[in-house]
């Protein structure tokens, strides 16, 4: 039987023969997940079972620590334990590769990570059996750039790379929360948008419209809509709202702050520096996104019915 897809969207790809598995975890106690992992590896002694450093104490006949390079590209599966922080730091680890990543939830919401501790052992017996779909989620590529110093005679330099990143949920351009607004000006695929005066502004793929940017008012995208979500935070404008365009559209967002102001860039959570006056960020979709597992008894719409606490039953009549 070959893995199901479905359109969130889908993956072509065959079915999966799991004959090394990563298992990743960045914070809490692992006591019970790693004993099903144990479990699950001294039963299937074919599957050759990695864990990664913050695992170490774990590690046995069954489960063999290794480097995080490897686990971002030397095995079939990346089992992610905890929260949607440590999903987020698994997509990281893959990029742009194929490894497809399992995420279990042993945090608090969690839409990233579907499984459970309490099905873990039946959903890894599910991967062998290849009973699982494949979803592909979207990353931004991001560029960092820094007018350079004119040389002598008014010749400029080319502009200077600060950095380049991924994200999977959003980028974020914040001041100083209650002291000090952002004033960016933005332009998608070279037309100018508009300039934010804002608290902050996201910028978000689909799967991070239920992160940062539903918190500050943005709309749910489902993870098949192709777009990319422009969400301001508390505007000085009431007419400024949350946008969503085309994944197609290059988004470039530049610094109109004084000289003496900064705002602060952040990748997925991650503090990446500091935004100058006349910086350039350049965020467009990226050519690969990542592959994510989930069990067939998970559904995204379940998933927001249940973790936002919405209300109504199926089968109830209606009035």
């Amino acid at each position: 039987m070959k893995a199901k897809t479905i359109s969130d969207p889908a993956v072509s790809a065959p079915k999966i023969r799991i004959r090394t598995l990563g298992v990743m975890a960045i914070k809490g106690r692992m006591d019970k997940a790693m004993h099903i992992v144990r479990e699950f590896a001294a039963t299937h002694r074919d599957v050759k079972v990695y864990i990664n450093s913050y695992l170490k104490p774990h590690a046995d006949k069954y489960l063999h620590p290794q480097t995080d390079v490897f686990l971002g590209s030397k095995v079939d599966v990346l089992l992610s334990l905890g929260g949607d922080g440590t999903f987020l730091t698994a997509a990281r680890l893959v990029g742009g590769r194929k490894v497809p990543i399992l995420g279990v939830n042993l945090g608090r919401v969690g839409f990233l990570a579907d499984a459970s501790l309490e099905n873990l052992g039946q959903i890894l017996e599910e991967l062998l059996e290849h009973k699982y779909t494949l979803r592909n989620r979207m990353l931004l590529a991001i560029e960092h750039q820094r007018p350079s110093t004119p040389l002598k005679g008014g010749t400029s330099r080319k502009n200077r790379v600060i950095f380049e990143d991924i994200c999977l949920n959003e980028i974020a351009f914040a001041g100083v929360m209650g002291i000090q607004m952002v004033e960016l000006s933005v332009t998608a695929s070279g037309r100018f948008l508009t300039e934010y005066r804002v608290d902050g502004l996201l910028v978000s793929t689909p799967t991070g419209s239920t992160a940062y940017s539903l918190s500050a008012g943005g709309p749910i995208i489902h993870p098949s809509g192709n777009s990319i979500l422009l969400t301001p935070m508390n505007p000085a404008s009431l007419s400024v709202r949350p946008l969503v365009l085309p994944d197609s559209m290059e988004i470039e967002v530049t610094s109109r702050m004084a000289a003496d102001k900064m705002a602060s860039i952040y990748v997925d959570g991650r503090h990446r520096g500091q935004l100058h006056l006349g910086d350039i960020v350049r965020i467009r979709k990226n050519p690969e996104g990542i592959r994510i597992i989930r069990p067939l008894s998970s559904s995204y719409f379940n998933s927001l019915r249940t973790k936002l606490g919405w209300t109504g039953n199926r089968s109830a009549p209606a009035v």
